[in-house]
């Protein structure tokens, strides 16, 4: 079901279009005659669309639009208004509209036209929400994984072009040490198992395929940690490059 709220200082307008939006299935409407009746009902509610006209008493649509996105309200939202002024337009999108409508004579076209994009508006919306909140599940996740999530290129260098914050946890050194070679996190894996560690990542280079190899790491405070690396041959712009996760096996 998709929630809209429909502001709108003319009456019989605003229920023309209550109704003409509510025939399409799946939609719900609430209207405001105001600017600032719609602020009191968005304290309570929320919606996935907001549509408001430009001229009424009081706020005017662009005001309105500005308190609502003063407070951090994001929600896809289209002036909709009898009169188009390049002024109005302009600065309906640079505060933040998503769309700017003017009320044309074919209203049931034009109101076909604007559901379609209401729904496409509030679908794209719901995939970044959707992709943010997946983002900020795996920063949580890495923060507190005691290991480091990585990508490197293999080769001479070996370097590090991504490593999770957990390095700090595992190493000791922050990701920038590594990434940037401030430090050669190779420096850090114990001379005696270096060897076996190059011959399992370059063996998954070589058959595209993935590894796993235990070693042990010399820590900044010069403790020694048992770790066990797992990584998967990926292609990337840099060419042939491993990706994976280094584990401290003594918190297992």
């Amino acid at each position: 079901m998709i929630s809209i709220l429909l502001v709108d200082d003319e009456a019989q307008f605003l229920e023309v279009t209550r109704m003409f939006l509510e025939r399409g299935r799946g939609i719900q409407v609430t209207t405001a005659t105001s600017g600032d009746q719609a602020l009191e009902i968005l304290k309570n509610r929320k919606f996935d669309a907001i549509i408001s006209d430009y001229a009424m008493p009081g706020i005017n649509g662009i005001e309105f639009m500005k308190q609502v996105r003063s407070l951090g309200d994001d929600t896809p939202f289209i002036i909709f208004t009898g009169k188009g002024r390049e002024d109005v337009v302009i600065d309906a999108l640079n505060f933040g509209a998503d769309l700017y409508l003017e009320k044309g004579p074919d209203p049931r076209a034009q109101f076909s036209d604007m559901m379609q994009k209401i729904r496409g508006m509030v679908s794209v919306r719901a995939d970044i929400r959707g992709r943010t909140e997946m983002v900020g599940i795996l920063t949580s996740i890495m923060r507190r994984f005691p290991g480091i999530f990585f990508r490197m290129v293999p080769g001479d260098s070996e370097s590090f072009i991504f490593a999770s914050p957990g390095a700090e946890i595992l190493t000791g050194y922050t990701p920038g040490d590594l990434v940037e070679k401030r430090i050669d996190f190779h420096a850090l894996i114990f001379p005696e198992d270096l060897g076996k560690v190059r011959e399992a990542r370059d063996s998954a280079i070589s058959s595209g395929g993935s590894y796993q190899v235990s070693y042990r790491l010399l820590t900044r405070t010069g403790s020694e940690k048992r770790v066990k690396e797992t990584g998967f041959c990926i292609e990337s712009g840099r060419g042939p490059s491993l990706e994976g996760y280094i584990l401290d096996i003594d918190t297992l």
